[in-house]
């Protein structure tokens, strides 16, 4: 089943319905100190734009290398179980259970000690 409204609504009506709160006194405040010519808050302004860009490229690059990491964790991991998965098909019964020899080792340590 597919339904599709449409709405028409004013960027300050959603806002509203949203309940984000009015910035408009805060740029009005910020265009009037740029207007006047407050040098010293554009260069703090553009200071911390520039940092938080920063952190913010930083932040992606470390993202986006641990998850190419993880990528070729998989991969490595996928051929590694595939290989598994042949050797102990080849294998299978020339080795014990890991049970068996859990077991045997526990009565032979139990025979040392008595």
């Amino acid at each position: 089943m597919k339904i599709h409204v449409e709405v028409e609504i004013s960027p300050e009506e959603m806002r509203r319905l949203v309940g984000l709160p009015d910035a408009q006194p805060l740029w009005d405040a910020v265009y009037k100190r740029i207007g006047e010519g407050d040098s010293e808050m554009i260069q703090q302004m553009a200071k911390t734009a520039f940092t938080e860009g920063m952190k913010t490229i930083d932040l992606s690059a470390r993202v986006l290398k641990s998850l190419s990491g993880l990528a070729g964790n998989r991969k490595a991991a996928d051929k590694t179980s595939s290989d598994k998965d042949a050797g102990s098909r080849d294998s299978a019964s020339a080795k014990p259970s890991a049970r068996k020899a859990t077991s045997a080792r526990r009565s032979a340590s139990s025979k040392s000690t008595s």
